[in-house]
């Protein structure tokens, strides 16, 4: 094993860069840039520049996607603002030193590049015990929150779960006759449990990506399966696949709708106690089917909370909203009246979620996708009710995009340049008469729309171009593990901007170029062009 790595590491200094890339690329972004600057470094000062020309030669499509960073610098320079106009540019300028590094950086052969995914997969396992310290410590301190226990974006990470598990997959599908049992059995079992990471994680993004990188792949299995009966089981599956999911958000969402009916005139005017209840009737605002603002008595709620909890009813909780709000769904998620006699039904853990902002008490099953749903459904629903998307995600997305719509119309073509998005999206706000407060307006969150926005419908399509036409020139539409990587952050960039975060654009400008650059037949293992041993995992 020994002689067989440093034979594979052997005068290719960038191939071992490449490895030490992928190893920090899970677990810190500032790593990640210090890695890209050395492959482009390496790529430059190591081999003969004879060498070099000639793999450039060879290579030079891969330079479409350094073009998409050129795109930038003359969309900013045409439409220049000010210094801050070159923020953009600076988030893109892994499209332009990945490919660079990879157009002249030494060839790789089949088991090379076998051995980045190993190297990724293993730091990506790594990275998930960090994680899983971090949520153990997390749950001691009673600041729980599954989306930051990763060590970068939880949604970036998502992506990296999901290849992670495709690749070790798909290895065992083309190697089903030549790996061992047990070996096979591993692998799989890593690839469940990085599917289980992602799933606890609770990324909608990730999620979506996963689930449609899975119907790709049966649809691939249903190309490549002979047997009619087979074939037909994986139809039914994929069917399956498809409507499981619909209909269990169809069930979150009629369940949330399942509101109870009231007749005014049956409302009860008094407390156990003798005070009045106060009844806002316009106010819709529900927790699990329940009016919020029905039933309320907040002196009483004030006298019974004081007595049990140090967060006093009119201070802020651990999170920093009022108690007095959040008590008020709380109680009203367990269908208890907001009155003295609700508070004092509320258990020693109701009090601790209510402290720590915790509104409605189907959150207090951290681990299943139903409250995470609900979150979106109800925050739809107020957004629907009240026209309020603040301090929302899915609500404030919804403002996002109809700014960026807004901003399209009026400069389809060419769009407004990388520099000024930010004064074109206040302004579009303003124009929609849009509640979002200022300091949480930004751009739409989807990746095509920002495209538009930012070089209209023809810088659109010249960078859709610039992405798909070195595939087609490699003809590198056969590699399937390739594929449904495009597949799932075809997706994803609908739900964000990944190509425009650090990590998220990183993360895909590497693997893209791996892809389109080395042998094709990796996840063959019999298959090792010009590798000292190609019977080697």
């Amino acid at each position: 094993m020994k002689k067989n790595l440093t034979e594979l590491i052997d005068k290719n200094i960038f191939f071992l860069v490449v490895l030490g890339f992928v190893f920090v690329l899970p677990l810190s972004s500032a790593l990640v840039s210090v890695f890209a600057g050395l492959l482009l470094v390496t790529a430059l000062i190591e081999d003969s520049w004879g060498n070099k020309i000639q793999r450039l030669k060879q290579r030079k499509i891969l330079l479409s996607i350094a073009a998409i960073f050129l795109i930038y610098i003359v969309a900013t320079l045409l439409r220049f603002n000010d210094h801050s106009s070159f923020y953009d540019v600076r988030k893109t300028m892994f499209f332009f030193g990945l490919p660079v590094a990879f157009a002249l950086g030494k060839d790789f052969n089949s088991q090379q590049k076998r051995y980045v995914f190993y190297t990724f997969g293993f730091a990506v396992f790594i990275s998930t015990v960090i994680a899983l310290c971090n949520w153990k410590l997390s749950v001691e301190l009673n600041n729980f929150s599954v989306h930051e226990v990763s060590l970068i974006s939880h949604i970036r990470f998502s992506f990296q779960l999901i290849l992670s598990s495709w690749f070790f997959i798909y290895l065992v599908y083309y190697n089903r006759n030549r790996l061992s049992v047990g070996t096979s059995l591993m692998l799989l079992v890593f690839s469940l449990y990085f599917i289980l990471f992602l799933l606890f994680q609770q990324s909608l993004t990730g999620i979506l990506a996963l689930g449609t990188s899975f119907i790709f792949f049966l649809v691939f299995l249903i190309g490549h399966v002979k047997i009619l009966s087979r074939k037909v089981l994986l139809i039914i599956v994929m069917i399956l696949g498809l409507i499981i999911p619909a209909g269990y958000i169809g069930y979150v969402v009629n369940r949330f709708y399942d509101i109870e009916e009231i007749n005014k005139e049956d409302l009860p005017e008094k407390t156990e106690l003798g005070n009045l209840y106060s009844h806002d009737l316009n106010n819709k605002l529900v927790e699990n089917g329940h009016y919020v603002y029905l039933f309320v008595n907040d002196d009483e709620m004030r006298e019974a909370w004081n007595k049990i909890s140090e967060y006093k009813f009119d201070e802020p909780g651990q999170n920093g909203y009022p108690i007095s709000a959040t008590l008020k769904r709380y109680l009203t998620s367990k269908g208890f009246y907001k009155d003295d006699s609700g508070v004092k039904q509320l258990t020693a853990q109701d009090v601790i979620n209510v402290e720590k902002g915790m509104a409605n008490v189907i959150f207090e099953n951290h681990y299943s996708l139903y409250p995470r749903i609900y979150q979106t459904v109800w925050e739809y629903y107020v957004y629907t009710t009240t026209g309020n998307p603040n301090n929302q995600s899915f609500s404030q997305r919804i403002e996002f995009v109809k700014a960026a719509i807004t901003i399209i119309k009026d400069n389809f073509l060419f769009g407004v340049g990388p520099g000024n998005w930010r004064e074109e999206f206040s302004l579009a706000y303003k124009n929609n008469n849009s509640q979002l407060a200022p300091q949480l307006q930004g751009s739409s969150h989807n990746q095509y729309l920002n495209y538009m926005v930012k070089f209209g419908m023809v810088g659109f399509v010249l960078i859709m171009f610039l992405l798909i036409w070195p595939i087609v020139h490699f003809k590198r539409y056969s590699d399937v593990l390739f594929i449904t990587f495009l597949v799932f952050m075809f997706f994803a960039n609908f739900a964000d901007s990944n190509l425009e975060s650090h990590m998220g654009s990183s993360f895909f400008v590497f693997f893209y170029c791996i892809f389109i650059t080395g042998e094709k037949n990796y996840l063959k293992l019999g298959y090792a062009k010009n590798s000292p041993d190609n019977h080697h995992i």
